[in-house]
């Protein structure tokens, strides 16, 4: 079952690749600043012949795709992403309670994360900043908060849930990765509302950096997928109803059922 290996892969691949993308196609019409650039306008001249840069064009990552070409690739990239992400929270989650269902309740609170940031994702990727400000705001703000907690969860769920046999190099490396997403998100907040404006394109350097580290860090969970079995598949779908782990179920003990009172007239209560 290595195949698994490639969602992770991909939704990693998909994300960096189709997001720089955008980035790169909205440079190259003019749409947005470069990363590199560090000298800002209030205003511009109208009849200007050099490249002017104010605030509308900082490169911010959601500013790369609002305009015509790059804005229908910035839409089907998200909307890739967001049900790969899905999927992959998913599988995940299944693969901890198949290994060990004490943690269920920690995957559980990550699954829901996931769930929460692939929406986000979904509403920021298909509402244009332009047309639908607050709703876009509100799914990319709710794509990175939910994001950031699920990268902290699994890496919590890392040092608790022994996969791979890799975990002492897997568990440090998310550790940096977590503290990095951190970092760089408290830096994109305190600084995208800053009146300085080269203090916001510092915001917008440091959410590429968001944005990009998380995906790596969702690209290190292929070492988890590629030890998925037919067991986890079989966690998801093939139990009896009875005893079934559901994905968002409370998780019932062998004690519970052990303890269990018979019902009044049944043959063992005679």
């Amino acid at each position: 079952m290595g195949c698994w290996v490639l969602l992770p892969l991909l939704t990693g691949i998909v994300s960096i690749a189709g997001t720089w993308t955008v980035y790169g196609i909205a440079l190259a019409h003019g749409h947005v600043c470069p990363l590199t650039n560090w000298e800002y306008n209030y205003t511009c001249p109208i009849n200007t012949t050099t490249k002017c840069c104010t605030e509308k064009n900082m490169p911010y990552v959601s500013t790369s795709g609002v305009r015509f070409p790059e804005n229908s690739l910035y839409s089907a990239v998200l909307n890739a992403v967001a049900f790969l992400f899905v999927v992959l929270c998913v599988f995940r989650h299944a693969q901890i309670v198949e290994q060990k269902g004490d943690e269920m309740v920690l995957s559980k609170v990550a699954l829901i994360m996931g769930c929460f940031a692939s929406v986000g994702g979904f509403l920021a990727g298909n509402c244009n900043l332009f047309a639908a400000q607050g709703i876009h705001y509100f799914g990319a703000s709710l794509c990175f908060v939910a994001a950031c907690f699920y990268a902290v969860l699994q890496t919590v769920l890392t040092y608790k849930v022994r996969v791979t046999g890799k975990e002492c190099f897997l568990a440090p490396l998310r550790t940096v990765l977590v503290i990095i997403e951190v970092l760089f998100s408290i830096i994109f907040v305190a600084f995208i509302i800053h009146p300085v404006l080269n203090y916001r394109h510092v915001g917008a350097i440091a959410e590429w950096v968001v944005c990009t580290n998380f995906h790596i860090f969702v690209m290190t969970l292929a070492f988890e997928f590629f030890s998925i079995t037919s067991s986890v598949l079989h966690t998801l779908i093939n139990k009896p109803e009875d005893e079934k782990v559901a994905i968002l179920s409370d998780h019932k003990g062998v004690g519970d059922r052990v303890g269990a009172r018979p019902a009044p007239g049944s043959p063992a209560s005679g």
